[in-house]
């Protein structure tokens, strides 16, 4: 059995020997080595027109499979807010002690004719003594009445001490005598600390049955709580005879008023501090005049602070701003805390509607009313003029929700250029585009007319330096552009304006593959706008906007159509022999798109370079035939082609070392006979790229 078996081996091993001999050259003198042929893959892929189309914003898919390329960009949006912006008014007032008025006062005194009779009666003048009333008195010759006593006036009540910057005393004098006076006397003079006289004036020919009165400044005197004031020297004319009533009387008026102190120490009468009653007129540009505003967002503000101390109440009025049925109204108080008192108000205005015409009458205007009082607090105080009440009170940051009256006569220019690049992903060379469209979509929901004016649409390709004009019946008439009208707010009213192959030059324009456009334009809004009936309107949501729509069927004829791929590339040590004597690497591609064309390998390492290509010249390639399109215009049979390109020893072992990305590029040609060419989303490249390597084998 051992026997047997032994030579089974050998049998085995001699057979192995006679088949691998077949297969080398044996080299007695180096050992036993041979050459072997071993084939490995290296990359496989496909790419299609949705891969080179990475953008898929720009790519329709038609119904029947078919690309169309569209584009849109803005060229004209206008807002709300370019018609209108309402500026901050702000408002400050300083109300200091010369502007709060103290307590006014009046004294009257009565002089009877029973009380002149009695007291000439006791100068020893006996015609006026004993009288009865209706008694006849002969004519009297002229006499100077006594004078009347002194008249105290207590305004501890109201104030201590004032250094006043104005006031006034008023002396009224009324002559119910039966005799006419010639003249009469009057002062008025501290009566406490101080004893001089402040006011001192004489008055002069006070007929009877009549009333007189004169005035003096108190401006710049120091006046205090205890004062007196006093009627003297009283002199008549002769009088003609006259029955006595005792009743007759001369009547002294003394009224104190208008008093503004620097200084006081006083209880200070509840009094109106403030008291504006006034509107804010709005001068908008381009003649907007606007009858009714409902604001998105504002603020009604009022920042107060106040060293007085006495309490300040507010109000903060603006009567024609409504909302739920109310108008706004604020209050507050400045109540007297050490170191001064402060009140904030900030209102938010979001969602009011305010009426601008003033009750119809006006535009553009916003009434308000902000009301101070100092409240009585029965207490003495003390204020100088470092004593103030400061208020800055305005309305901020009002953006509308809508607007509505005249919107003014207004031109826009929109000047601006657009990078139109996504051509220059998948096309080159030169473009015959079958059946291209330009539509200029207009959307109108601000509640105005318009007209556009395109003055200049340029197609400009900077790689061939060349420029093409949009020209067209589009480009020399202005396109009237209509917006909605009241009570259709929100509505918006569209204008497209098709421009192809039967108006415009538009095939020409988009068939040079600009990277470029160059576009100035006018809106010319509200040309015919009536100011009379304000019916204009708009909303924080309206816009006038004008869109370029481009489409582009791919239908048509090209010099090339690019397809790019980038895929990784292992040729390490791990998966194939160290010892590559050469090596042959094969494109097998299937082609279903109707198109020829190269195909190019680009080899980058690890830094992103490229080091080789699978064919000479990085920028060509190896050629490959179309796809045979049937009877109904479309490839369903791929079209098989290989390519091969040879690698010796050194240079394959560069791309061993320093390969990491392959990139492949496919440039198609889209001429084939001249014929134009629809492409579909099916339609792509399989391709798989391998290696039938030669490697060494031996001792």
């Amino acid at each position: 059995m051992y026997h047997r078996m032994l030579k089974f081996r050998f049998l085995l091993v001699l057979l192995l020997f006679a088949v691998f001999a077949a297969g080398c050259k044996f080299k007695v003198k180096d050992g036993l080595s041979w050459d072997q042929e071993l084939v490995a893959p290296i990359l496989k892929s496909r790419i299609g027109l949705e891969d080179a189309l990475k953008d898929s914003s720009i790519v329709q898919v038609n119904p029947d499979n078919s690309i169309t390329l569209v584009y849109r960009d803005t060229l004209v949006d206008i807002r709300l807010s370019d018609y209108l912006v309402v500026p901050d008014t702000t408002y400050a007032a300083k109300i200091k002690l010369d502007s709060i008025t103290l307590k006014t006062d009046t004294i009257t005194q009565v002089i009877t004719m029973a009380q002149i009779a009695q007291a000439l009666c006791d100068e020893g003048q006996t015609i006026f003594c004993n009288l009865t009333p209706g008694q006849w008195i002969p004519p009297l010759p002229p006499f100077v009445l006594p004078s009347a006593p002194d008249q105290a006036i207590d305004a501890s009540q109201f104030f201590t001490e004032a250094d006043l910057i104005t006031g006034w005393m008023v002396v009224q004098l009324q002559n119910d005598l039966p005799m006419d006076i010639d003249s009469a006397s009057f002062l008025l003079k501290n009566d406490g600390n101080y004893t001089d006289t402040l006011v001192q004036k004489t008055m002069y020919d006070i007929d009877r049955g009549t009333t007189k009165k004169d005035s003096a400044s108190l401006a710049d005197k120091i006046v205090e709580s205890s004062v007196v004031a006093k009627i003297e020297n009283i002199a008549t004319a002769a009088s003609p005879p006259f029955n006595y009533d005792p009743n007759a009387s001369l009547t002294v008026r003394i009224i104190v008023h208008s008093l503004r102190a620097r200084r006081a120490t006083a209880v200070f009468p509840a009094q109106r501090v403030i008291d504006d009653y006034s509107r804010i007129n709005y001068n908008f540009d381009n003649g907007v005049e606007i009858t009714k505003i409902k604001a998105r967002s504002g603020t009604l503000r009022m920042d107060a602070y106040s060293t007085l101390q006495d309490t300040i109440a507010f109000s903060y009025a603006l009567p024609t701003a409504i909302k739920n049925g109310q108008s706004v109204i604020v209050y507050d108080r400045l109540i007297p805390q050490p170191g001064g008192a402060e009140a904030h108000i900030n209102l938010s205005l979001a969602d009011y509607y305010i009426d601008m015409t003033l009750n119809g009458d006006s535009v553009n205007l916003f009434p308000y009313h902000l009301i101070g009082d100092l409240l009585y607090s029965g207490v003495l105080n003390t204020m100088d003029l470092n004593d103030s009440i400061d208020i800055n009170y305005g309305l901020e940051g009002i953006v509308p929700a809508y607007i509505e009256g005249y919107l003014g006569e207004t031109n826009f220019n929109f000047a601006d250029s657009i990078q139109f690049d996504f051509f220059n992903a998948i096309l080159g060379g030169d473009l015959d585009l079958k059946n291209p469209k330009v539509t200029l979509s207009i959307r109108n929901s601000i509640g105005v007319d318009a007209k556009l004016i395109m003055r200049q649409l340029e197609a400009i390709n900077h790689r061939k330096n060349q420029t093409v004009p949009l020209t067209g019946t589009f480009m020399s008439q202005g396109s009237e552009v209509r917006g909605p009208r009241l009570p259709n707010v929100g509505q918006t009213v569209e204008t497209n304006i098709v421009l192809d192959h039967s108006n415009s030059n538009i095939r020409q324009f988009l068939s040079l593959l600009p990277d470029e456009l160059q576009f100035d334009m006018d809106v010319e809004v509200n040309k015919n706008g009536n100011p009379a009936l304000h019916d204009n309107f708009a909303t924080d949501q309206s816009a006038l906007s004008a869109f370029l729509d481009i489409e582009v069927p791919l239908h048509g004829i090209a010099e090339w159509l690019w397809l790019q791929d980038t895929l990784d590339l292992n040729l390490s040590k791990a998966t194939l022999p160290p010892s590559i004597l050469e090596a042959q690497l094969k494109m097998v591609l299937l082609n279903q798109f109707p198109l020829s064309g190269h195909v190019q390998v680009l080899f980058v390492d690890q830094g992103g370079a490229v080091f080789d290509s699978l064919f000479p010249g990085i920028t060509h390639g190896a050629f490959f035939s179309a796809g045979i399109v049937n009877a109904n215009g479309y490839v369903d049979t791929p079209t098989p082609s290989t390519v091969t390109a040879s690698f010796d020893q050194p240079r394959f072992t560069m791309l061993k070392q320093r390969g990491k990305r392959a990139i492949v590029r496919f440039k198609l040609s889209t001429k084939p006979n001249g014929q134009a060419v629809k492409l579909f989303t099916t339609y792509g490249i399989d391709f798989h790229l391998v290696g039938d390597f030669t490697h060494h084998v031996g001792t």
